[in-house]
């Protein structure tokens, strides 16, 4: 965590963080230019100097909405400052959108450090696993890769691992709860850091849906009661399943 941007409506009551984040080495940029910029729908390309981002307190639910939207698809880890934690129900959302964590206000250093160190973990974490590409028993360079190919090989292996629970879970059950996706996940379940880990990597697989043409609500989230696969995005897998299997059997 080197170089830091905080976005806030006035750097004088971000110096508390400032100071603790600087005693970590790191380099701070409060801005409240760049914030209204970004209000405005415009990324200014100096943002990606910075790998991780710090939403101020000082912004509403509806302006930290509108950052998120806009840098959601975008190589930064953002965090939002608050006074109170939010609820579970709340930190899904937000972790949907593509919020990474909260800092509370008055976070002390050692626990601020703790923080910082538990993130970087989850990113290292995290890239290790979107470099894990799992391959196709059969020679399909010899073909020309249909669209569910495409889409599946840019799945991590992680987020592969998702999906097909989730297309296990379809005809069995009406939702698959976030409980049991981290147990069949992670062998220590449904810890605080897998669950945040888990709506992000469901927020990758609906960007990535997207990115392949598959528009609408691809991944439904039942609250309460976990996740479940649309009927159109299943009905696309069992088309994308039929064409591998006819392809395997005209190479035999």
């Amino acid at each position: 965590m080197k170089h830091v941007l905080i976005l806030t409506k006035n750097p004088l009551t971000e110096e508390a963080i400032v100071n603790k984040l600087q005693r970590m080495n790191c380099e701070i940029l409060c801005s409240t230019d760049l914030l209204n910029h970004l209000q405005k729908g415009t990324i200014n390309p100096f943002v990606f100097y910075f790998r991780w981002v710090i939403l101020s307190e000082s912004l509403c639910h509806t302006e930290v909405e509108q950052l998120l939207n806009l840098l959601q698809n975008q190589p930064l880890t953002v965090l939002r400052v608050v006074e109170n934690f939010p609820n579970e129900e709340e930190q899904n959302y937000w972790n949907e959108l593509g919020l990474a964590d909260w800092l509370h206000k008055d976070i002390g250093y050692e626990d601020l450090r703790e923080k910082v160190n538990e993130l970087l973990q989850q990113q290292q974490q995290k890239e290790f696993a979107d470099q894990q590409i799992l391959s196709f028993p059969y020679a399909e360079e010899q073909t020309e890769p249909t669209e569910w190919k495409l889409l599946w090989k840019s799945l991590s292996k992680t987020e592969k691992k998702v999906f097909e629970s989730l297309i296990n879970a379809y005809t069995k059950t009406e939702a698959l709860s976030r409980k049991e996706l981290c147990d069949q996940l992670w062998s220590d379940g449904d810890t605080a850091s897998n669950m945040s880990q888990l709506s992000c990597l469901i927020n990758k697989l609906k960007r990535k849906f997207e990115q392949h043409g598959l528009t609408g609500e691809t991944i439904t989230t039942l609250w309460g009661r976990g996740y479940r696969f649309s009927d159109e995005l299943y009905e696309y897998w069992l088309k994308g399943a039929q064409q591998q299997e006819n392809l395997k059997y005209a190479m035999n």
